[in-house]
């Protein structure tokens, strides 16, 4: 394959989030939007969890676009973009030893913290998020699951904990796989708020990385 070249897998992914975000814009939404929306996301979800390895491509793709969205400042896209992102790392069963995903995620993310609210304060969440993964991966599931069960949340010693298809010990009431997918389509029209990591504390973070 020639540098440069997508695989036919990569192209179907990138057409399916193509359709996911298509007529996002706030000037094109009709009232046929939110059942257009569900559908083409559970379009997306079947073909990405075929292989476990599609997830890594659909979080490239999606770094991909939000890139270009900063370049272009497309602001309907922000959001949308970062609930997928979210939704696909929780439904990640494994990254590998050498994979950077997460430190450009960190990296792309964090340029978005001068941006207004309430994108500065999703792009806060999100770095928080990443972090909490990159510390303990999979822990944000294993809090996901608990929170529905109504188990409570307590600290573990040991620095992973099982991603969503690794274990089914979780609990005797587990979720459906793909209940982010669903959480994500319902939030595209709430953009989120709260606080996250300063900007200062991920500039020098990032700093250290080397990104």
């Amino acid at each position: 394959m020639q540098p440069g070249a997508t695989t036919c897998t990569e192209d179907r992914i990138q057409h399916a989030l193509e359709r996911c975000l298509h007529g996002l814009s706030l000037g094109r939404r009709s009232t046929s939007w939110s059942a257009g929306l569900c559908l083409n996301c559970w379009s997306l979800q079947e073909l990405v969890s075929r292989d476990p390895g599609h997830f890594l491509i659909l979080l490239e793709q999606i770094l991909q676009k939000t890139r270009e969205v900063q370049e272009k400042g497309s602001y309907d896209l922000l959001t949308p973009l970062a609930l997928l992102f979210y939704s696909t790392v929780l439904c990640t069963p494994h990254f590998p030893p050498d994979s950077d995903l997460l430190l450009k995620a960190a990296s792309t993310y964090h340029r978005f913290l001068t941006w207004p609210v309430p994108y500065c304060s999703i792009c806060q969440e999100l770095l928080t998020f990443i972090d909490a993964e990159l510390k303990a991966p999979g822990i944000s599931y294993q809090r996901l699951v608990r929170a529905e069960q109504g188990l409570p949340i307590r600290s573990h010693r040991s620095s992973t904990v099982p991603r969503p298809w690794q274990s089914l010990r979780t609990s005797s009431r587990r979720p459906q796989r793909h209940r982010s997918w669903h959480l994500a389509s319902e939030m595209l029209q709430r953009p989120g708020g709260g606080s996250g990591p300063s900007c200062r504390r991920w500039e020098k973070k990032l700093a250290s990385l080397g990104c």
